[in-house]
Parts: structure tokens; C-alpha cells; sequence
């Protein structure tokens, strides 16, 4: 399979690799060298002899990685990057160069590592290298940059799509509105400048997928079904008037017809081929394309003619932001994407209190006050301010979070209306993005509520929720929660009623929260946060 773009998600350690088909592939864990199949911890730069062979790039609490489609582009990568950047170098000069002092590391430590494991000496030159020498000064940094630790925490799956793309037979329909029911779960989404919906996962607790317009008439009116099945299914729906057509839009090979088309910001060749309902490997026969990783923002390409043309509104773009990198984990604002890493495949509602944690709050740096949005009003609680006592918005905002995912909330601002409601279910182990409920110690109508995020190495259970410190952050359960000053107690871990089936599933599997992190400092460290420190207490 061949992956022709990536995303990271940082909060899960989660790279998530996109095939030509939409097919989708997670690498979570790890270190980044595994994580971004880049056994040399590769920086990015447009100077580097590697930078065509790289798919993304990854900002990590690290730095910048680039990130490379499968394991031996990573590793030829590696094996160009000697051989051409530092051919002249000796192994004490590459130490001295790759992981230099001024940055903190030990060259000198490195440098004989190498030399004992790859039985060389340090006034080796990498030029007299052959290229059996070589691969083993390869194979030691290798494992010198940590691809074989943390072995524990890689976990690695497969999860075919079913991508639609909606158009007028002329162009991409943006900003159509669409009901989207996987189940009994129901998503309101908006299509993207290109006519796309975000792709639907085939998780194997789904199985029948429906999309619905509104009609002339204000009624639902459903325009396409399928069924999740093991293979990635790409859908055009072609309207006209009224009424819309669902076509696997496939060109045939023998197709003579052709035009030319403009690479964009954003473009990559996979995603130039599904848009027009043709392969990658037709494109890069027609243009004579030998490295389908490799396309340049203005570049021309012979593309099949046909409907599907790939069109967007036209933008003026000056030269710096078209030489400006395209970094991970991003997505056009207001369009909800819908990761397919850890957030999206377990609790999806996690993917909006991860996004309003980010941008809105920036983890506990702005404060109610000043966050430009009142829960309350948005999930229709009475309350008019989000501030003072008597407003307490922890609930609120995973009502928010939960209505933004397209799941029932429990129509109120109190805290213990989760533990209460019929449309939640109490579950014995926590899994991520499960409901913590806490209510004060000798009464039942006072307490807290959050997301369940992560374990630590430390036994800790870290909750993300809002109303933590006046503003939405990560907090230390055990430490902030049950400590006499707040004097909580745990009233039990929730979940929506559609979604129990596939939380007892992973409970039976030994659960999902995968302990990544040494402890809650070291989450929001990752994430950018602020420290834990005694403001955590300060919760309504």
C-alpha cells in the first residue's frame, strides 16, 4: 500500500498515513524514528538531500521530524543523507555534527556507540565506506536514536474509509450541508473547498453509513447509503437540480482525452487522483513522474479531462506562503475534520475538547473571561455567563463537545446530570474520552465532570475538561480531585448509550489507555501546556 500523505496528532502520539484510496494507517507510540518510519531522526530543511523523499513534517515536544511514506524510503533517506551531506565526514566528525554538544548531547557517547557496534574506528571516513560498513553505521544510528525503544507503546492499525466528494459536474460543491448517520450516531458536516466530506472510518463496531440533504420541502432526504466493509470505498455524488447521482467516477485506462492542471498548496498526487477518479500511477505515466512523493506548488500536470476536474476558489498567494512548508495536523477552518488516529477512533467528541483545548483556551493560558465563546448558551443552559460560582461550565463544555461530535448530551449544566441520564451508561474502567464523574464528598449535587485523556507511569489518570483552573487543561485526577482541599469522590466513568458496545470492547481487549507519558508534567509538556501547579485546584 502506498501512503501518499500523513497527518501527526500530538496529543496521541499518533501518525496517521493516507493511502492512494483513502485507506488509512496509524503508527501511535513509540519513538518519533519508528513513529515517522525515519530510523535517522531526519530534520526537515529545503536544502536537505532528503526533503523530496518525505510525505510530512511532525513538530514533536523534540522538534521537527520529517516523516517518510514507509520504512525503506526512510531508511534510503538515511543512506543518501551520509553519503551525500556528510561523505567526507569521519564518524567523530559525523557524531560531533549529527548531535552536536551545543544541543545538549554527547557526541563523544555516540560516537562510540557507533564504533563498537558497527565495528569501525572514529577517523573512518564515510566515503571509504563500502556499502555493507555503511547499512552497520546505519543500523547503529538507528538504534542509538531509539527506534527499537519503547517497544510497549507501539501499536500500529489498519482502518479502511469511504470518502465522498460531492460536485455539479463542473466543480467541487463547497459549503454543502449534510447529515451524515453512521448508525445511530448522527454528524452534521459541511463539505470542504474541494467538495469533500471527512472520511468516514470503517470501525468494526460500524456497519451502515447514510447521507442526507435537505430538500426543497426542509426534510432530510437521503441521497447515498453503503455498508463499512474491509476495503476503502471513494464516492462521487454528482448533483443535478434537485437530485443527486452517486458515480465511482473511475476513468478508463484507455482514456485519450487530457488537459492540464495547476498544483495548489496542499496537492499531493494521491490526492490530485482521487479527486479525479484516476490512480496516481496514471498520472505519473501520463507526466513521466518517477517519484510520486515529489510535486511542486505551480507545477503543471497532464491530468485525464473529465468532470471531476479538481477546482477551488481562485486565492492570491504571495511567495513566501507558497515556499511555506505544510505542516501536519491541520485542516481548513470551520471544516471539521475527522481525524482517523486515537481521538477519532476512540470517543470522536475528544477531537473537538483536544481542538478547543489548542486553539481556544491554548491549554490554560486564556482564561473564561477572554475564551470568546459562553458554553452554556451554545449547549442552551440559561446561564448568560460562564463566570462566578454559580456558573460553573465544566459540564457544559463536554455537553458542548459531545453535540459538536453529533452525540445526545444530558440537557443540563449540572455536573452529576451525566451519572443521572438515560442517554449514558456507567462503565467499570475508564477508556479514553470516557465521562468523569466527581461530586463533593456527603452530597450528591455539587462535583465535577471531564474527559478522561490518559494513564501516566506514576498511576495518575489525567482528565481534560473545562472549568479546570477557569479555562480547559489537563489535569492529575488522584492529585487534584481526591486531595482534602477539593475533597472530591469519584461517582464513576460514563460513556454515551450508542457508544457502550465499543467501550466494553475495548475494556474485553485490555483497554486503550496506553501509559505513554511518566506523568501529567510530561503530558502537558507534549501539548505546550503550562505546569501543573496549585491553580489545578481551582475548579467549579
Amino acid at each position: 500500500m502506498k501512503f501518499v500523505s500523513v497527518k501527526h496528532d500530538i496529543p496521541t502520539l499518533t501518525a496517521e498515513f493516507i493511502a492512494e484510496d483513502g485507506t488509512r494507517y496509524l503508527r501511535t507510540g513509540g519513538n518519533p524514528c519508528w513513529r515517522f518510519f525515519n530510523p535517522g531522526n531526519i530534520r526537515p530543511s529545503k536544502t536537505s538531500v532528503c526533503d523530496a523523499f518525505k510525505i510530512g513534517i511532525a513538530i514533536t515536544k523534540s522538534g521537527k521530524f520529517m516523516i517518510f511514506p514507509d520504512y525503506n524510503t526512510g531508511w534510503q533517506a538515511l543512506k543518501l543523507l551520509l553519503k551525500m551531506t556528510y561523505k567526507d565526514y569521519t564518524i567523530d566528525e559525523l557524531t560531533e555534527a549529527y548531535s552536536p554538544s551545543k544541543d545538549g548531547n554527547n557526541p563523544q557517547q555516540y560516537s562510540t556507540f557507533i564504533i563498537d557496534e558497527a565495528n569501525v574506528k572514529g577517523s573512518d571516513c564515510i566515503k571509504n565506506m563500502d556499502d555493507k560498513t555503511l547499512e552497520r553505521v546505519m543500523e547503529a544510528i538507528k538504534k542509538m536514536e531509539g527506534y527499537y525503544n519503547k517497544k510497549k507503546t507501539q501499536k500500529e492499525s489498519t482502518i479502511p474509509t469511504t470518502n465522498i466528494i460531492f460536485s455539479d459536474g463542473n466543480k467541487p460543491i463547497s459549503n454543502e450541508k449534510v447529515k451524515v448517520v453512521v448508525d445511530q450516531c448522527n454528524y452534521e458536516w459541511n463539505t470542504n473547498k474541494y467538495g469533500e466530506l471527512p472520511a468516514i472510518a470503517h470501525f468494526s463496531n460500524r456497519t451502515n453509513i447514510s447521507i442526507f440533504v435537505t430538500n426543497s420541502d426542509g426534510k432530510d432526504e437521503n441521497i447515498f447509503s453503503t455498508t463499512a466493509g474491509e476495503s476503502s470505498k471513494n464516492i462521487l455524488l454528482l448533483k443535478n437540480g434537485q437530485n443527486f447521482i452517486a458515480k465511482t467516477g473511475e476513468h478508463k485506462e484507455g482514456e485519450k482525452s487530457t488537459e492540464n492542471y495547476q498544483v495548489k498548496k496542499g496537492d499531493t498526487l494521491g490526492k490530485i487522483a482521487r479527486e479525479l477518479h484516476t490512480t496516481v500511477k496514471r498520472l505519473a505515466d501520463l507526466n513521466g513522474i518517477t517519484n510520486v512523493n515529489v510535486i511542486s506548488v505551480g507545477q503543471k500536470i497532464i491530468v485525464p479531462d473529465g468532470i471531476s476536474k479538481p477546482q477551488v476558489a481562485q486565492t492570491q498567494q504571495t511567495p513566501e506562503e507558497a515556499q511555506q512548508p505544510v505542516l501536519t495536523g491541520t485542516s481548513d477552518k470551520g471544516f471539521p475534520q475527522a481525524n482517523i488516529g486515537n481521538d477519532a477512533l476512540q470517543a470522536p467528541w475528544m477531537k473537538i475538547a483536544l481542538r478547543e483545548g489548542e486553539e481556544r483556551w491554548q491549554w490554560g493560558k486564556v482564561k473564561e473571561n477572554n475564551g470568546g465563546i459562553n458554553y452554556h448558551h451554545e449547549t442552551g443552559a440559561s446561564n448568560r455567563t460562564m463566570s462566578g460560582t454559580s456558573n460553573a461550565w465544566c459540564a457544559s463544555f463536554v455537553n458542548y463537545c459531545l453535540n459538536e461530535s453529533g452525540f445526545l448530551t444530558s440537557s443540563s449544566a449540572n455536573s452529576q446530570s451525566f451519572a443521572n441520564s438515560a442517554k449514558f451508561c456507567k462503565i467499570e474502567t475508564p477508556v479514553y474520552g470516557a465521562i468523569a464523574v466527581f461530586h463533593k464528598r456527603g452530597t450528591k449535587s455539587s462535583g465535577h465532570v471531564s474527559f478522561v485523556f490518559c494513564k501516566t507511569k506514576d498511576s495518575e489518570i489525567g482528565v481534560l475538561g473545562g472549568n479546570q483552573s477557569d479555562s480547559v487543561t489537563i489535569n492529575p485526577m488522584h492529585a487534584v480531585y481526591e486531595k482534602p482541599k477539593l475533597n472530591y469522590e469519584l461517582v464513576g466513568y460514563y460513556v454515551p448509550v450508542v457508544y457502550k458496545v465499543h467501550a466494553d470492547d475495548l475494556i474485553m481487549g485490555g483497554g486503550d489507555l496506553e501509559m505513554i507519558y511518566d506523568n501529567i508534567s510530561s503530558v502537558r509538556e507534549n501539548i505546550g501546556a503550562p505546569p501543573v501547579s496549585n491553580d489545578d485546584n481551582k475548579t467549579r
